[in-house]
């Protein structure tokens, strides 16, 4: 995931919280301003000593500075490291996971910081956004509440299984992407079956907890790409 690609869903969080958010502004990748209250996010594709050290130069600033990277699948030994200095440092911390649906943000922790704020340096950048319009929020997702990558990953099975009826992995996988194959092998959550070797169906659990998830399930329907892939599946089976 490019950095770029971080920015979108990290101004559509911004701006669910009602935060006016700008880009770029005095070497800060993300601002978010409510009235005199300022967030600033930097952005890397990795979770790296540069980043780290954005983060404490952005604290002059303002006490509320969040690192955001791509959000890894797994949490390992290394990653936990990194993040409890993240937090001795007083930082926060956003990751943006990808879904066959969309990219999103989320707060992983809050910055906790009490460093004195440079107020000249912080009422430059005031001045700097003062100056600027705003963008429109472009998001359009906001509304859905957020899960994970691999629980919405699920749900975006489930309401194939569902339309579809029983399923060829193959076919899932071509629009759930490639983490179907650990989702309906482990199936965590009880909502899977595996009616033969390679082809799978929900289960009456997988299509009463799917009812819980009512605006990813519109969301989805809302998709035309879903909806041909549904289509397409269905004439192919009625074959």
């Amino acid at each position: 995931m490019k950095e770029t690609a971080l920015y979108p869903p990290v101004k559509s969080l911004l701006e669910s919280l009602g935060f006016d958010v700008y880009a770029e502004a005095i070497n800060c990748d993300v601002i978010g301003r409510k009235q005199e209250e300022l967030v600033i996010v930097e952005l890397k594709k990795t979770l790296n000593l540069e980043l780290l050290s954005q983060g404490v130069q952005r604290q002059k600033l303002t006490n509320k500075v969040f690192l955001c990277v791509p959000e890894k699948e797994k949490k390992n030994k290394a990653l936990r490291l990194k993040e409890q200095v993240i937090r001795r440092l007083g930082l926060g911390l956003i990751t943006v996971y990808t879904s066959p649906i969309r990219t999103t943000a989320k707060i992983v922790f809050e910055p906790q910081s009490e460093d004195r704020v440079n107020l000249r340096e912080r009422q430059k950048l005031l001045i700097e956004l003062d100056n600027r319009s705003i963008n429109p929020n472009t998001g359009g997702s906001t509304k859905v509440p957020i899960y994970t990558a691999y629980k919405e990953t699920s749900v975006v099975i489930a309401n194939i299984l569902k339309k579809i009826g029983p399923t060829k992995l193959k076919n899932i996988r071509s629009f759930a992407g490639k983490r179907a194959d650990n989702i309906l092998s482990k199936n965590f959550y009880g909502w899977f079956e595996r009616v033969k070797r390679g082809e799978y169906a929900i289960t009456d659990k997988g299509l009463e907890e799917l009812k819980g998830f009512k605006e990813i399930n519109e969301l989805l329907c809302r998709r035309e790409d879903f909806r041909f892939f549904c289509e397409k599946l269905t004439c192919e089976k009625a074959q």
